[in-house]
């Protein structure tokens, strides 16, 4: 799930309003009451520059769940950027009663001019150009419930990045450089995923853990132009510090390794506005990173709350060449707003520093 800026927004928060769903043929809880968030969309990150738009969040519980279950969640977007970037996106977390299954796509279309330093955890500021590419993105995970919290099923992603064009500092448009993918790339994989999920919430989980292992093989016999596998694990673990929720500490730990010939774009990345907060996505990119971070999560008063977080990561070649003397580091706190008292979802907004580098976050969601 390499981009998915889509759901890099937040709202205007005078004119988020609620809508209670109608359809009775989707609730059957009384408890929980079904709700379309429409948000006029207002957010930033330092990939995008401020973004302008409009999102529709359905948040929803299917016929027969119970409070064993947890709420299903449509997220709609439509996004124009500062940096003259379109996203177009949707993103799904559908949950069947009792959590029997969940599927969870993410589907997108984004004209994306974006930046890039090179291959390699010593590139410089000097070497950035930018990169103008279109890209359209399809991902679908089906996952059965085999235990407590236990699923796991088949994963499949087909993405294309076409029309790229890479100019220097001043906009003049230069050759491509020598790498795979600087011409358009096509990748179709296949794969398996596992997950160990016991989060009271998918959108502000305050207790238990999560852990997804991953594998996904592109080939070329499925249509890929530069085949490929990858392999990711993520941890995550909240401490409920209070027993009420509003005083959370949460902790995660992210390694990606690709084997192959990746595309550029394909290849495992640092930073972003979800891990090492305040350095671009992408900033640093090689076939290894590996990324920790943890967050103390407030409530100060009602929806009102604050986050102080910190992260280290790194990406490397080869295993002998990694170097604990260039590990990247960040820090940074963060406001957040919880648009939905029924079902808490958060508003927030980041300000992260790093090594020479920094950002600022407007966004839905937490970061983890």
């Amino acid at each position: 799930m390499k981009r998915q800026l889509f759901i890099w927004i937040a709202t205007v928060l005078l004119f988020a309003h609620p809508a209670i769903a109608q359809d009775s043929t989707l609730v059957h809880e009384p408890e929980y009451q079904n709700k379309i968030l429409f948000l006029p969309a207002l957010g930033s990150t330092p990939e995008t520059g401020f973004m302008f738009g409009a999102v529709v969040v359905p948040q929803f519980k299917l016929r027969g769940s119970g409070a064993e279950t947890r709420s299903s969640s449509l997220l709609f977007s439509g996004i124009y950027t500062t940096k003259n970037q379109i996203l177009l996106g949707l993103l799904s977390d559908i949950i069947f009663p009792d959590e029997r299954w969940i599927l969870n796509g993410n589907y997108f279309a984004n004209y994306f001019p974006d930046s890039y330093w090179g291959i390699g955890p010593n590139t410089g500021n000097s070497d950035e150009r930018s990169v103008l590419f279109t890209e359209i993105n399809f991902e679908q995970t089906v996952l059965k419930k085999i235990g407590r919290g236990l699923f796991t099923g088949p994963y499949i992603r087909w993405n294309r990045v076409y029309n790229l064009t890479f100019e220097d500092k001043d906009g003049n448009e230069i050759m491509p450089p020598v790498i795979r993918g600087a011409n358009g790339s096509t990748s179709s994989g296949v794969g398996w995923l596992s997950r160990w999920d016991l989060r009271d919430s998918n959108m502000t989980p305050t207790k238990n853990h999560y852990v997804q292992i991953s594998l996904l093989i592109n080939s070329s016999h499925l249509g890929s132009s530069d085949p490929y596998t990858s392999y990711l694990i993520d941890a995550r673990k909240y401490f409920d510090l209070n027993r009420d929720g509003r005083s959370v500490l949460a902790f995660q730990g992210l390694y990606r390794t690709v084997s192959g010939k990746p595309p550029f774009l394909d290849m495992s990345e640092l930073g972003g506005d979800r891990i090492g907060r305040g350095y671009y996505r992408g900033r640093y990119r090689d076939l290894n990173a590996a990324q920790f971070q943890s967050e103390l999560r407030q409530t100060i008063k009602g929806r009102f709350g604050f986050s102080v977080f910190g992260a280290l990561g790194e990406v490397w070649h080869r295993y002998e060449d990694y170097n604990l003397s260039s590990v990247k580091w960040s820090t940074g706190a963060g406001l957040r707003f919880n648009i939905n008292k029924n079902d808490p979802t958060n508003i927030r907004i980041d300000y992260g520093v790093g090594r020479g580098t920094s950002g600022f976050y407007i966004q839905f969601g937490e970061a983890f």
